[in-house]
């Protein structure tokens, strides 16, 4: 039975860090948005949000690695999910498990690490499963990726959770954005 819970319709603002100009050119002319093609981002390729996190925004613009940013710059964008590889859900996770599985069969003795920050196996193997998926006899391409990340020191002691922690997207399909704006201060 399909699952008609699985696509995710609503608006959410997030926030984007990144260079002031860079910034101020989204608001002003939208259509030109780029997308981060590393090797190493957490969620794979694509255009990258806070959700809902404006500070964790700031915190990663004025901390950027490796060349930091000369006028540090926070935008909001309004944006949907679509269809969305959503790794806060079981169903997708357990999705990203069996990806890994036959990640790890058809490259067999590949020495991909998360360390220093960078998510270079994550990358990989959420790359496969896109690919996987776009590929297979009924093609599905996900529209964004929502994942939840636990970073930083602990609020207080004997907890779990972290003064960083944020949930990020990723965007793939470029359409999922619907506007950028200037966040009030």
């Amino acid at each position: 039975m399909q699952n008609l819970y699985l696509e995710r319709p609503n608006l959410y603002i997030g926030f984007h860090g990144r260079e002031k100009e860079n910034g101020l050119n989204l608001v002003n002319c939208p259509k030109q948005v780029k997308t981060s093609s590393t090797n190493h981002e957490w969620l794979g390729e694509g255009f990258y949000v806070w959700e809902n996190n404006q500070d964790r925004a700031w915190d990663w613009a004025k901390e950027h690695k490796p060349k930091p940013f000369k006028e540090p710059f926070v935008i909001g964008v309004v944006y949907t999910l679509g269809n969305c590889l959503d790794l806060t859900d079981s169903h997708f996770i357990d999705l990203l498990s069996e990806g890994f599985k036959s990640f790890n069969v058809d490259f067999e003795g590949h020495r991909l690490e998360n360390k220093n920050g960078l998510h270079k196996l994550d990358c990989a193997v959420i790359e496969y499963l896109h690919k996987s998926f776009e590929e297979s006899e009924d093609p599905v391409r996900f529209d964004s990726v929502r994942g939840a990340f636990y970073e930083g020191d602990v609020a207080y002691a004997g907890t779990d959770i972290r003064r960083k922690n944020h949930i990020q997207i990723c965007l793939r399909n470029m359409n999922c954005i619907k506007g950028f704006f200037l966040p009030r201060c």
